[in-house]
């Protein structure tokens, strides 16, 4: 996993606050690899700069599911 829980959490909630407006997610958090999370139209993305991992979700409830946010 690329995020640490309190990051998914936090992304989490921003991405369900902007549900109510209509909104999608596109973030940057500033680590030491700056980390991406990304709600596509049909996915979410997860990625480093620089490369290394990427975690792909099919939507907000995978994304969920899979940091254990349920």
């Amino acid at each position: 996993m690329i995020l640490i829980q309190t990051e998914a959490e936090t992304v989490y909630s921003a991405m369900r606050a902007l549900n109510n407006v209509g909104g999608r997610l596109h973030a940057m958090l500033d680590q030491d690899h700056k980390v991406h999370v990304a709600e596509l139209d049909r996915s979410i993305e997860i990625w480093t700069e620089g490369g290394g991992p990427v975690e792909s979700y099919a939507d907000q409830s995978a994304f969920a599911a899979a940091y254990g946010l349920n």
